[in-house]
């Protein structure tokens, strides 16, 4: 028999969001950007394209350069991964032994359990309250990492910058924020990394940036905890396409402003009419909207909008057994989802 670790054969896989084999579903489902990157972002390509016999740039210069410029950090402040899933497992990988304890809220983004549990190490969950909020800052002693994302999934919503900046100061080991979702509202924490020297900011540009099928993730913290985490980075992790795509995209930044703003107002809308059709609606600063209908099982109204090729995304965990995640798509997106929930909701009398 082969020998397998016991903290892998003991660990659930990580369920990502369905991907359908077929072009004809409408995908709101695992919050993808709705809307293509622009043109001058995607011509990138044909300059890389012709260079894929030769290995990309080890360690991303340029692509870590644009978002030193942008962000208003130093080079050696910023570590490139392959998504910012990447990112995360260098950092476990950099700061945790196994053993030792990884914090994270309950509920946030799942990956984080299923990273610290592969790895051997401890977990400890934070309570949040029935509305899914924090009450008060992370207290972990002997915590090694705390992962907290801001916005935070499943709900959206950012968590509390007071309780954030008290988590930080008080933290034994390191703290990474996670901004999967930032570009989607008027907050960050950039100014975290001038104060602590134990954070973490994690970014990708999956969603704001349109570019989920590149898998390009950053990290942004203090050049020793770089230096570290680069020696754990897998040699080339990016590939020349993402760099010369992710590269060109933070570059071009003003021309995607207008699309996050489409997303919020769009976002708005949909909870506005989510609201109206008997839904308990969360507020949200991402790009997604989290709602429990009050007339139908969630897991129902998941399978009849299935049926009428309509993906949301649906998790069977006890305390959000009543709530649909829906990702904001494009206004002719979101208005046949609407229609199709106003279908079902007919149907039933």
């Amino acid at each position: 028999m082969v020998s397998i670790r016991p903290s892998v054969r003991q660990t659930p896989a990580y369920v990502p969001g369905e991907q359908p084999q077929t072009n004809d579903f409408i995908k709101l489902n695992t919050n993808e950007n709705p809307y293509d990157p622009p043109a001058q972002v995607l011509a990138a390509v044909a300059a890389e394209l012709p260079k894929v016999r030769l290995y990309p740039d080890p360690v991303s210069t340029q692509l870590r350069q644009a978002a030193a410029d942008l962000y208003g950090v130093q080079l050696n402040q910023l570590l490139a991964g392959n998504g910012s899933d990447d990112i995360l497992n260098i950092v476990v990988r950099t700061f945790v032994d196994p053993g030792e304890t990884i914090a994270f809220l309950d509920l946030t983004y799942s990956l984080y359990e299923t990273i610290a549990s592969v790895h051997g190490a401890k977990v400890q969950k934070i309570a949040t309250d029935a509305n899914f909020d924090l009450t008060g800052p992370v207290i972990c002693p002997g915590a090694k990492l705390i992962f907290l994302a801001s916005p935070n999934p499943p709900k959206g919503k950012h968590l509390k910058r007071e309780f954030l900046w008290q988590t930080c100061a008080q933290a034994e080991g390191v703290v990474v924020i996670d901004e999967a979702y930032g570009d989607f509202s008027d907050e960050d924490h950039w100014d975290f990394l001038q104060e602590f020297d134990n954070v973490i900011v994690s970014r990708t540009l999956s969603k704001s940036y349109s570019l989920a099928g590149m898998r390009v993730g950053l990290a942004i913290a203090a050049p020793t905890l770089i230096a570290e985490m680069d020696k754990v980075r897998d040699s080339y992790n990016l590939d020349r396409v993402a760099q010369a795509l992710g590269t060109a995209a933070l570059r071009n930044q003003t021309e995607f402003v207008p699309l996050w703003e489409k997303v919020r107002h769009t976002r708005s809308r949909l909870m506005a009419q989510l609201a109206k059709l008997d839904f308990q609606v969360c507020e949200s600063d991402a790009n997604f909207v989290f709602a429990a209908p009050r007339w139908i099982a969630a897991a129902d109204l998941y399978q009849a909008l299935k049926e009428k090729k309509i993906l949301v995304r649906y998790f069977n965990h006890p305390r959000i057994t009543d709530y649909l995640r829906i990702t904001v798509g494009t206004d002719a997106e979101i208005d046949q989802l609407l229609s199709a929930i106003t279908s079902v909701k007919g149907s039933l009398g």
